[in-house]
């Protein structure tokens, strides 16, 4: 064989041979560094912490529904859209902006009579269901940003043809910020708590393996009583309700776990 095609495949034996071991050596310390970065479950220690924060409610969301029966579903939906143009030009007359209207309902259902066919009250004989009307449901949440005019708006609404108002809720427009205080709060004494671990029982705390988090804020219930709507109806001085928005709790749970070294 000549010299130099031999020298030539020596050199390509060598140099296979080498990039094949640090390869395989590449391949080892990322198995390695693999398994040296998974935490034994039995070598951590969890701590858990709720931070919370006050808040004061900055909108104020009222639900309430507009119900209109009739024998013909076309002239109950004219009449009950009718009404709810009125009730939506008031309070968007009274500061309400559109982006702050939604509608939560609109059902339209028909009314039956199971006794049609019965000639006396006390009469067991069965009667088919028979359509007599129609009945429309259609419901609405606004939100109120300047809360000196919720019972102004509360007040006008029965008066624009308002059936029920269901509840009041008063809450926090975006909570995000409240939230982040809240989560700050609560690492903050996880972090106290795992310092005074290590310190009395002289056990070192790794790096934090794993962070869950819970709880989430509810909104504060004014229930509005339909008797309440009546009365306004029926008294146009009737003194308004006191509505006190309140404070708000805004919470985070957060379990933090460390590696024990």
């Amino acid at each position: 064989m000549d010299k130099n095609i031999q020298s030539l495949l020596v050199k390509s034996t060598v140099l296979f041979l080498a990039v094949l071991s640090l390869g395989v050596i590449s391949w080892a310390y990322n198995n390695y560094r693999s398994a040296e970065s998974i935490i034994d479950p039995q070598r951590t220690i969890s701590f858990t912490a709720q931070g919370k924060i006050l808040a004061k409610p900055d909108i104020a969301k009222i639900s309430f529904s507009v119900e209109t029966e009739g024998k013909e579903a076309a002239q109950v939906q004219k009449e009950n859209n009718t009404k709810m143009q009125s009730v939506l030009n008031f309070v968007k007359k009274a500061g309400i902006k559109e982006d702050d209207i939604r509608t939560t309902q609109y059902y339209l259902a028909p009314q039956y009579d199971y006794t049609w066919c019965q000639e006396a009250s006390n009469s067991r004989i069965s009667c088919s269901p028979k359509v007599i009307g129609y009945k429309l449901t259609q419901g609405v949440e606004v939100k109120i940003r300047d809360f000196d005019k919720i019972n102004d708006i509360v007040g006008g609404l029965s008066q624009q043809g308002v059936n029920r108002i269901s509840n009041i809720a008063f809450t926090i427009d975006d909570q995000e910020e409240y939230q982040n205080q809240a989560r700050i709060q609560a690492l903050q004494k996880i972090e106290k708590r795992a310092a005074l671990f290590s310190r009395e029982t002289s056990v070192s705390l790794g790096k934090i393996v794993n962070i869950q988090e819970g709880a989430t804020p509810s909104p504060v219930y004014r229930e509005v009583m339909e008797q309440a709507m009546v009365s306004a109806k029926e008294d146009s001085m009737a003194v308004p309700a006191p509505l006190e928005a309140g404070s708000q709790e805004i919470t985070a749970v957060l379990t933090v776990s460390y590696a024990l070294r």
